[in-house]
């Protein structure tokens, strides 16, 4: 199906509402090929079919995995209530690194190019928090800890997370030995004052530019200038100085608000990965806060911007394991002595529970009765507990957070129940027990059901705006694209485009009368920063019999123009499956002659 200058469409008919997973493939597909244990045959979802999956890591008294388990061996309750489990898979990652998708060189993706679950482990450095800039003490700790933890055995992916935005140092595409010879070059110019990485010699030009780039992290340079071996990348990363310039003041104001959208950003980036992934954040926190009313803010945040944080986060099956950065100084200790907490209460939506939670939490900050670390330490606690994953502070046993971060993304047991209530959203509570001596359990301790098809206007634009002032590529929707011939339009050009979208990515709802809704949404900037042309189209429609059986074949194909000057830019593409409430976008640099 070919529509030229409005939104084309595909698709066919496949599942559903995930609540709280990104693992459609790890548990539906992936669980056909990677699983080592599977007791069912592959499920045949269908529209309206809610089935929640949740990864858990089971270990014994030694910090090891338990292996061989039974769906009799699990209990798992959904807000107290035991639920029946229709799935168990036991599955392994593998650490072979992720091959970029083809492209050539009009072509370019967001598709990531892997089946199998991955043994991935995400290093975010928290700029927004941490002030490393003229601080030797803390990046000589955080340095430390690098070089320590990184290892070539496990994929590895180095962000900076800043107040305008997410800085990619280091890919999962890439070679992970390559981030950790580049680490410890970096701590070879810690040892003398003098030494700088250029006087360093490398083991190759990719080792020597990532250097660069992490001692412009801690230097706390912008990231823009730094160079890299991708020059698409390099494009790209060129204009992001602009673009930042628009945002608001008044957001960098707010490091909460930004904490939570930035981590937004890397949840959709890294969506696309299957399996379990480890997200290792190194800050200093904030405290943990918003406001009584939907719309109040506190330190920037909002009781929706916390559901969207953890939605995304559970959409991409990310589990977030905090460290504190103050932890990794020399003459820090001890063990980890977080607080249970109850994150269900937290999370309750009621005025006067969250309104009793900020008061308490404005005293710590305020040092009336509590010291603020407790409040940031409950923020790292919150964020790890209802993700499955653990928090580290006064620690600096690094080795002991990558070893378990690590094994924690590479086995790993996937439950599937259908939950009953499919009309309430909201936040959820989750417990699993496994009848084994000694079995330690770990899974994250709820989940925020949104149903299918029922965003608001507004979260959908949210989403959108998000992709499209973002310098990642959102991997949720798979999308190809590629430049045609360009024209000339007087004294500008006209930019030919086609964008195409995999047979069986959209979904078509069956149920109402073959519907199918997607937007498609363009921006391109120039050198500027500034928008020299932008495309919004829904496509919103139903299908005949035909039309569902040619794009089950098919796909999608969107063809378009951008109409522009000569110069350089940077072009967002942005598509969203409204009835799925899934985004795919792709970032590309584009020189129009």
């Amino acid at each position: 199906m070919n529509l030229r200058n409005t939104a084309c469409l595909v698709v066919f008919l496949m599942a559903v509402c995930l609540a709280g997973a990104q693992d459609q493939k790890a548990g539906a597909q992936d669980g056909k090929k990677e699983t080592t244990k599977q007791e069912e045959q592959p499920f045949t979802f269908s529209v309206g079919a809610n089935m929640v999956l949740v990864p858990v890591v089971v270990t014994d008294g030694k910090g090891n995995h338990i292996t061989g388990l039974k769906r009799e061996d699990f209990e798992i309750k959904e807000d107290g209530k035991v639920q029946t489990i229709a799935r168990l898979d036991e599955l392994t990652a593998e650490a072979a690194k992720v091959p970029v998708a083809a492209a050539g060189q009009n072509r370019f993706s967001n598709e990531v190019d892997a089946e199998h679950p991955r043994k991935l482990e995400i290093i975010a450095v928290d700029r927004i928090n941490t002030t490393f800039a003229d601080n030797n003490t803390a990046t000589r700790g955080l340095v430390n800890f690098l070089s320590k933890g990184v290892d070539s055995n496990t994929l590895l992916a180095l962000i900076s997370l800043d107040p305008n935005g997410i800085s990619l140092i280091h890919n999962f595409t890439s070679d992970p030995a390559v981030l950790v010879a580049a680490v410890r070059k970096l701590q070879g110019t810690l040892t003398s004052r003098d030494a700088r990485i250029a006087d360093i010699p490398g083991d190759t030009p990719e080792v020597d530019a990532e250097a660069q780039e992490l001692q412009a992290l801690f230097n706390g340079a912008d990231l823009a200038g730094a160079t890299t071996p991708n020059q698409a990348a390099a494009a790209a990363r060129a204009l992001r100085a602009q673009a930042r310039a628009q945002v608001d003041a008044s957001v960098r104001d707010q490091g909460g608000l930004a904490t939570l959208e930035c981590l937004q950003q890397v949840a959709e980036y890294f969506r696309g990965v299957p399996g379990r992934k480890s997200l290792i954040w190194a800050s200093a926190a904030f405290p943990f806060s918003f406001g009584a009313e939907a719309r109040e803010l506190t330190r920037g945040t909002t009781y929706g911007d916390w559901q969207a944080t953890f939605h995304a986060l559970q959409d991409a099956n990310i589990s977030m394991y905090p460290v504190d950065v103050s932890g990794l100084l020399p003459g820090t200790g001890g063990a980890n002595t977080l607080q249970n907490i109850d994150s269900s209460q937290i999370m309750n939506n009621s005025a006067g529970g969250i309104a009793a939670r900020t008061q308490q939490l404005d005293a710590a900050t305020n040092g009336a009765f509590l010291n603020p670390t407790d409040a940031r330490h409950e923020t790292m606690g919150l964020l790890a507990d209802m993700t499955g994953g653990e928090a580290f502070y006064n620690s600096n046993n690094a080795a002991a957070l990558f070893h378990k971060a690590g094994d924690d993304a590479g086995q790993y047991y996937m439950i599937g129940y259908y939950t009953k209530d499919t009309t309430k959203p909201g936040w959820r509570k989750i417990s699993v027990k496994v009848r084994h001596e000694h079995a330690k359990v770990r899974a994250r301790s709820g989940y925020f059901f949104h149903p299918v098809g029922t965003d608001a206007d507004r979260s959908k634009v949210t989403q959108e705006m998000m992709a499209l002032n973002s310098d990642l590529s959102f991997t949720a929707v798979p999308i190809h694209g590629e430049w045609q011939p360009t024209q000339p339009a007087g004294a500008q050009r006209k930019v030919p485009f086609v964008l195409s979208l995999p047979a069986g990515v959209a979904l078509v709802d069956t149920e109402h009368q073959n519907r199918i809704s997607l937007d498609f949404r363009i921006l391109a900037r120039n050198a500027a920063g500034k928008i020299a042309a932008q495309i919004g189209e829904r496509l919103a429609t139903n299908l005949d019999q035909k039309g569902v059986a040619e794009i089950q074949t098919k796909g999608i194909d969107y063809n378009n123009v951008l109409t522009l000057d000569p110069g350089e830019y940077k072009v967002n593409f942005v598509v969203r499956d409204n009835l799925r409430g899934t985004l795919g976008s792709i970032v590309v640099p584009l020189h129009v002659q």
